[in-house]
């Protein structure tokens, strides 16, 4: 079975969405945006630790901004072929698929419904699958160390529950053996010289107080004398070169809570009930190299349907991305990129292939983007933004380096999740060579506008970009001219006004490229005097030249100096890459 999709009403921070799930579903989100929700909506129909109370809901589990006064939670079941499942839906099942609802409001009391159409539903007993189909979740607020101990203490008493009788009868002969071992250890510490000592004058002290005592003398027991005792209190710890090594920090602990909770959730594994499981922030205390491979490891050892939270893109980076629902906040309500989970958004990955990383992973977790041509525009933007007191992190704003000019993957995934974008490319003049007549000619063409233009026709929104796809497509021709001769004013009128349009929508084009612009610009004095050149032309070579090693040696020699770009077009990206993460903060709430 799958749970196809989640449909919640009025539920703390939900209007009326619906999110589509996959059979591994990766949900991620800004911190608050309602990640805990979604997997507490779930948590409403199928978790079987709620109780009724728990159920009823509190006033401040409605939706504020909406004014909510009632509570919808619907999900749509498909692919249902367990019997136990078949046997518990009966007529509510058609073609595979049943749908289940939660209804509550502030005036009554919460009930269930099932059908084969959600115009199908019909009045249930409360959660009346809940022996069949159900949850297990880890929440974030796990405490590790009580987890831990009762993680511990199930895995023993299935696997207690699961011997046969020949290994149960060797245990039960084993633990008698151990009774007396415990007996003779117990009697040999009472006869410790110290032992004894120290409770003699203890006993006459007692004797002395009162009359009561005088038959009764004190001893010492040996905490482990008690074989069942001593069985109940195992403590799992590491054994390394022969030493017992104490449990010690939160990561190692999470890594042996997950381990203990998954194999508790293996030896479970019954025909009788259907089970899947939410695990939220699984990446708590960890590294990024056990990160990835706690996802992997996650992944690997459930093929039950699994939701996982979290903020790490190197989790991020093991899913598919159309496995993926990334939640944002619009007027004060969550809801999800795209719907959910998305083939469309698999596809816009595709462009993407072996790139997707931890690196452009970043994007599925940022509130806008930034996007550069490459390392050394990255390095200076990064120092601007620094010396600006544009805080980055703080607005949960990046820069990412497309690595060339492949901005259209980017692009299209920006769109695919509903993150505000900019994007600043080079102006460079390319040549090409086109047939006229029988004769090859070389022509030289203005690559940045038609590379700008390119990304409208291919990737932005053409209903909305009409009248300047009208220009290019009347214009196009006359962005190339004949190799070696004068860039024509017509040329030059199209940079232009393609410049004063696409600023409108974010995009910002080079004069030329990053080297020449700042040589035009009122850092030159530094970049001359650092590079100590007399001309503008060799001080574009020498920068070009190791780009990034030459921009960061000039940025850590000069970075006061960049206060003197404060009026310049350089810098207009920043500053709209910080409107917009304000906007969406402000957004948010």
């Amino acid at each position: 079975m799958l749970i196809e999709w989640i449909k919640i009403k009025g539920l703390r921070n939900f209007g009326d969405e619906l999110i589509n799930f996959s059979n591994q579903t990766l949900i991620i989100g800004a911190n608050d945006v309602g990640k805990s929700n979604l997997i507490f909506a779930l948590r409403i129909l199928f978790d079987r630790g709620l109780s009724d109370k728990d159920l009823d809901l509190l006033d401040s589990d409605y939706n504020v901004y909406t004014k909510a006064n009632s509570i919808e939670i619907t999900v749509k079941i498909s692919n249902v072929t367990e019997d136990c499942l078949i046997s518990t839906f009966k007529g509510d099942i058609q073609n595979g698929t049943v749908y289940v609802q939660y209804r509550n409001s502030k005036n009554g009391e919460f009930s269930t419904y099932a059908g084969h159409s959600v115009d199908a539903l019909e009045l249930k007993s409360p959660r009346f699958y809940i022996k069949r189909l159900n949850m297990e979740c880890v929440n974030s607020n796990r405490n590790l160390s009580s987890f831990i101990k009762r993680e511990k203490n199930q895995i023993l008493e299935n696997a207690k529950s699961q011997l046969s009788a020949e290994l149960a009868e060797e245990d039960k002969i084993s633990i008698d053996k151990l009774k007396v071992v415990l007996n003779d250890v117990s009697s040999g510490v009472d006869e410790l010289n110290y032992i004894k000592k120290s409770l003699a004058s203890v006993n006459q002290e007692l004797k002395d107080l009162a009359i009561h005592n005088e038959n009764q003398d004190l001893s010492f027991k040996n905490a482990n004398s008690d074989v069942k005792t001593m069985l109940e209190n195992l403590e799992l710890t590491y054994a390394s070169e022969g030493e017992t090594l104490t449990l010690g920090g939160d990561g190692r602990n999470n890594q042996i809570f997950l381990a203990t909770w998954v194999t508790k959730q293996k030896s479970k594994i019954t025909l009788e009930r259907v089970t899947f499981f939410a695990i939220e922030e699984p990446e708590a205390h960890l590294h990024p190299h056990q990160q990835r491979k706690l996802s992997s490891y996650l992944l690997d050892n459930f093929k039950e349907q699994v939701f996982i939270t979290t903020h790490s893109p190197h989790i991020a980076a093991d899913f598919r991305p159309d496995k993926i629902v990334k939640l944002k906040t619009n007027n004060k309500k969550t809801s999800a990129a795209n719907g959910g989970c998305s083939e469309d958004i698999s596809l816009k990955f595709d462009d993407f292939g072996y790139r997707l990383d931890a690196i452009t992973s970043d994007i599925f977790f940022v509130n806008a983007v930034f996007l550069v041509e490459g390392p050394s525009e990255k390095l200076f933007y990064t120092a601007v933004s620094k010396k600006k007191d544009i805080d980055l992190d703080r607005l949960n704003a990046s820069i990412i380096s497309v690595n060339g000019v492949g901005f259209k993957p980017y692009i299209k995934i920006c769109q695919a999740l509903d993150i505000p974008f900019v994007f600043r490319t080079d102006n460079d003049i390319f040549s090409k060579k086109k047939t006229i007549g029988t004769k090859p000619q070389e022509f030289s063409f203005q690559a940045g506008v038609s590379r700008i233009m390119g990304i409208f026709k291919e990737v932005l929104d053409k209903d909305e970009n009409a009248v300047l796809l009208e220009y290019w497509g009347k214009n196009e021709s006359y962005n190339e001219w004949p190799k070696d001769s004068k860039i024509p004013q017509k040329a030059v009128d199209i940079l232009n006004h393609i410049t004063q349009e696409v600023e409108k929508k974010n995009i910002y084009l080079s004069h030329k490229d990053l080297e020449n612009d700042l040589v035009e610009s009122n850092l030159y004095s530094n970049l001359k005097s650092f590079y100590n050149t007399r001309a503008k032309s060799s001080t574009v070579k020498i920068m070009q030249k190791a780009k990034a090693e030459n921009m960061f040696e000039f940025l850590k020699n000069n970075y006061d100096a960049l206060d003197c770009l404060e009026k310049d077009d350089i810098v207009k990206p920043l500053k709209k890459i910080k409107e917009l993460a304000e906007k969406v903060v402000k957004e948010n709430g």
